[in-house]
């Protein structure tokens, strides 16, 4: 049992080793009268049982097929079908192959393959419509990806329009005048064979103007003349391009020759005024233009300068050609130097502000499309930012203490041009300011203003002036002058010496020519300095023992005084605060006086009491009063009065305002 089987399997397996397949049918070649060239990878036959090949033919896929023909020989590896109906439609084949003693077998058959059939449709609008089909559904995998379309014309010079995966190619006539143009479609396979199609044909002439090119930009340049950038036509008859202005109608402006000349420059400058569009088409060798491209109009750019505020107020009207506009840039030049970018917005109007006055300055904006890849420039515009007139100096004169609450600020501007006014800044440290005051312009150079409740006698104040013009705007500002702060101090190891020492005024035009000194005995300024300093000395020592007498309230003031050679033909003085000095007061009292004698008069000597609080009494033992007096200048001559002795009482205030009081006797002899 098991040997039977054996023997069966070991006969089955000659069987299948004695199968012969059909070859690999791979390219149908149609022929110009119409013949098909088969094409096929011959097939193996290691057992010597090939007997031929038999070649089947149908004009349907589904068949009846038709054994056209039949090949003796293993090697044969193409037979044509002679017929000229593949020049009509399709035709399909196969092949399969017959072995066996005396051809009693037949192996299945190969891949039916379908001619390729080109349809050439001719509509009489200037285009070839060609439509074909694959040789196997679904390709077999040796055959090419894409099939080669070609053209001849002239007569026998054929070109390969392209190589494509499509099934369909619309081909565009380029020639004026009617010309005869024949096809066909060509794919290769990996075995080295080819398919070709039928070869239709037709009278064809270009009725069709060139494929439309679309616009890019359009941008006014600075001299206000436009530029149009746009793209080249994909029309291989494309021989240059119309240049539209989009008026009331589409009028041709200019024809601009070549096929990749891209940009066009509008001479005119309208779009200084106004917004310009335009639009193009291009134009093939037969003078047929292409349909219109969208139009495009440039940004017109317009302006309104506010003096006052420094500001500019822009607008401009929206670029139009492009899906969408991303965003708008606006940029700025002042006396023609380079362009700074001040911004971007998505509205059509932009404020700037800070606007550099009295300069020539220049804007334009500029727009970009949605990806940003292209954009257009506007217009220019250009002014002169006009400033109100305002005074061109502001020059302070004088900055004087008259009081110990009170400076006044002397300051000379140019009264030429008028202003709205002037603000007075206060600082205590030169470098925090307060606006103390606004002075109105009253049309004429000098102006002066008494600065209150200050600390003359504790600090000095610095001062400046800004004049605004007559919108209110800060122009120009005065020097910062610093007043005079004068201190007193005492002389080590001497009585009567005291040192006095301020800061320099610096401010004068003419410069410092020095300073002028006063001691100031109970309020009263004398009509002569007590002494003087040159130039920048600012310090000077007095000695007040002469002044012993006088009063017991005694200060000093320093007044600087300006050098000739001001510009402005001024010369100016400036007062600094009035410095209190203390010195002990001090009384001498006789012990005696004789009225018949030298000493006729009883009087105390003072030294710097205040005459204002002083009082003199004498009395008897008895406790009468004799005698009374305020003045520190007159005595008691005794009269009437016996030898005795008697007692005095003085009161005074000295120079601290301390009141003092003095009791003791003296003798009338």
């Amino acid at each position: 049992m098991k040997v039977r089987h054996i023997a069966i399997f070991i006969l089955l397996l000659n069987l299948l080793k004695a199968q012969v397949a059909a070859p690999q049918l791979r390219c149908l070649a149609v022929q110009a009268n119409g013949n098909v060239i088969l094409t096929w990878i011959p097939t193996n036959d290691p057992g010597g049982l090939f007997f031929s090949y038999e070649i089947f033919h149908s004009v349907l896929a589904s068949g009846p097929f038709t054994n056209i023909g039949t090949m003796g020989s293993i090697g044969n590896a193409s037979f044509t079908h002679t017929t000229t109906a593949a020049n009509t439609q399709s035709q399909f084949y196969f092949v399969r192959t017959k072995f066996g003693p005396g051809g009693s077998s037949i192996s299945a058959p190969s891949d039916t393959l379908k001619s390729i059939f080109l349809n050439l449709n001719n509509p009489n609008d200037g285009v070839a419509h060609l439509s074909y089909n694959q040789l196997h559904q679904p390709p077999l995998a040796s055959t090419s990806v894409s099939f080669s379309i070609q053209r001849e014309y002239p007569s026998a010079t054929w070109v390969n329009l392209l190589n494509t995966g499509n099934l369909s190619y619309n081909d565009s006539i380029t020639i004026c005048t009617p010309q005869t143009y024949n096809y066909q479609v060509v794919i290769g396979d990996g075995s080295g064979c080819t398919s070709i199609s039928n070869v239709p044909g037709g009278i064809f002439q270009d009725k069709n103007g060139p494929t439309r090119s679309l616009v890019d930009s359009v941008s006014v340049l600075p001299n206000g003349q436009t530029v149009i950038g746009y793209q080249p036509s994909v029309s291989g008859d494309c021989w240059g391009y119309n240049i539209y202005q989009v008026l009331a109608t589409n009028t041709l402006m200019d024809i601009v020759p070549g096929k990749f000349t891209t940009l066009y420059t509008f001479t005119p400058t309208a779009a200084l005024n106004n917004p310009v569009e335009f639009l193009t088409a291009p134009i093939d060798s037969c003078g047929k233009p292409g349909l219109l491209n969208f139009p495009h109009k440039t940004i017109y750019l317009d302006h309104t300068y506010d003096k006052c505020a420094y500001q500019t107020q822009l607008s401009w009207t929206a670029y139009s050609g492009w899906s969408s506009v991303s965003e708008y840039r606006v940029y700025y030049s002042v006396n023609g130097g380079a362009f700074q970018f001040l911004g971007s917005t998505n509205n059509t109007f932009y404020t700037h502000t800070g606007v550099d006055p009295a300069k020539n300055v220049t804007y334009y904006v500029r727009a970009f499309n949605a990806n940003k890849t292209v954009s257009s420039s506007s217009n220019r515009v250009n002014f002169f930012s006009y400033q109100t007139v305002a005074p061109d100096f502001i020059y302070v004169s004088s900055v004087s203490v008259t009081g110990d609450e009170t400076i006044r600020i002397k300051f000379i501007v140019d009264a030429i041009k008028m202003g709205s006014g002037f603000d007075l800044y206060r600082s205590e440290d030169g470098t925090s300011y307060k606006k103390i005051a606004f002075i109105n312009f009253t049309g004429g150079p000098n102006y002066v203003f008494d600065d209150s409740k200050l600390k003359t006698r504790e600090r000095n104040y610095y001062y400046k002036a800004l004049a605004k013009d007559s919108c209110g705007n800060d122009r120009t500002q005065s020097a910062i002058v610093k007043s005079v702060w004068l201190q007193v101090a005492d002389v080590k190891q001497s009585m009567f010496e005291k040192k006095l020492t301020w800061n320099n005024y610096t401010a004068f035009g003419g410069g410092l020519g020095g300073y002028s000194v006063y001691r100031i005995v109970n309020d009263v300024i004398p009509s002569q300095p007590t002494g003087y300093t040159n130039g920048p000395v600012n310090e000077y020592i007095d000695n007040v023992e002469d002044a012993a007498s006088e009063g017991s309230k005694v200060e000093y003031m320093v007044i600087a005084i300006e050098a000739l050679g001001n510009p402005n033909n001024i010369a100016e003085t400036a007062n600094s605060n009035r410095a209190t000095t203390y010195v002990e007061a001090d009384v001498f009292i006789p012990s005696a006086f004789a009225p018949n004698g030298v000493n006729k008069v009883w009087r105390p000597v003072t030294h710097f009491v205040d005459k204002s609080d002083y009082n003199l009494k004498i009395f008897n033992r008895w406790g009468n009063q004799l005698f009374n007096t305020n003045d520190d200048t007159k005595g008691w001559d005794g009269s009437g009065s016996p030898n005795d002795t008697y007692v005095y009482l003085i009161t005074y205030k000295n120079s601290r305002g301390e009141y003092i009081e003095l009791k003791g006797s003296f003798t009338l002899l």
